[in-house]
């Protein structure tokens, strides 16, 4: 009996101690694998920018680098068992989250639309991006707010162009446009510090230009009217041309019968003298 008890308890005590060292094993391979899951998703998380603080995004910042971080965390939170583990997922996500944030606005500012439609929708998104990131971004927000505001000038810029013109294209401007219409576009892209797209669109200023100095010309050139001498006013003096040729002509009538008549009375004079 003393020895199938003592064996009992052998038994017992190793097979405790095999379960207590089994557990063991796997619990450290466990936190193993989380904390290199965990490390991992950081790593990519990392990539997303440039600084250790991740106040600026890289320069390679895209869709598919915030895909692939994404997917690492994901796959760390299956592993991940350990409190401090999670937390750092988290930070993690919280990074991630504002790399797509940023990359709005990098996109935005890289573009030089000149849709009206299209300008509006890139400066709406920017500015609502920049107010996510303003108190956890805080560097890249003091760094790119100056060019997301050049985004609200070209789009009031395109605005006075559109006005100009009957299409969206740009290409037909509206009938009788003034040149003040077209200074206050004129003015609108000169205020932008953003000369590649000050550039693109001052050919629609000097299609609208053109289209100005058109009618402008068209306004001075002058009527037939204000040139040619109405019907009242030309008759008028070929009346009074005709009266005075009228005129003329009688008194040379008259002047030539009293020619005459001096003329014979001198005859008569004369022949009187002659015969006594």
């Amino acid at each position: 009996m003393k020895r199938r008890t003592l064996f009992s308890i052998i038994v017992i005590t190793l097979t405790a101690g095999f379960f207590t060292l089994f557990y063991g094993m796997h619990s450290t391979w466990t936190d193993t694998r989380s904390a290199q899951a965990v490390q991992a998703a950081t790593d990519q998380v990392n990539d997303l920018f440039k600084d250790q603080s991740h106040q600026l995004p890289s320069d390679q910042l895209n869709k598919q680098a915030i895909a692939a971080a994404e997917t690492k965390l994901q796959q760390a939170r299956q592993k991940a068992n350990d409190a401090d583990h999670a937390a750092a997922l988290a930070s993690a996500q919280a990074d991630v989250d504002a790399a797509k944030h940023m990359l709005i606005v990098k996109d935005a500012v890289a573009q030089n639309p000149t849709k009206l439609d299209e300008l509006k929708t890139l400066s709406d998104e920017s500015q609502q991006a920049l107010t996510e990131l303003a108190k956890q971004k805080p560097t890249f927000v003091q760094t790119y707010q100056k060019r997301v505001a050049q985004l609200s000038d070209q789009e009031a810029a395109v605005a006075k162009i559109a006005s100009l013109f009957s299409d969206t294209d740009f290409k037909t401007p509206k009938p009788n446009l003034s040149s003040a219409q077209v200074q206050a576009a004129l003015a609108a892209v000169e205020k932008l510090d953003n000369k590649q797209f000050a550039d693109q669109v001052m050919p629609l200023i000097s299609t609208a230009q053109d289209a100005t100095a058109g009618e402008d010309s068209r306004d001075t050139e002058p009527s037939a009217s204000s040139v040619l001498p109405s019907s009242a006013d030309s008759s008028q003096p070929a009346v009074a041309d005709s009266s005075s040729q009228a005129s003329s002509s009688t008194a040379s009538s008259s002047e030539s019968e009293q020619s005459q008549a001096s003329s014979s009375t001198s005859t008569a004079t004369s022949s009187s003298s002659q015969n006594p």
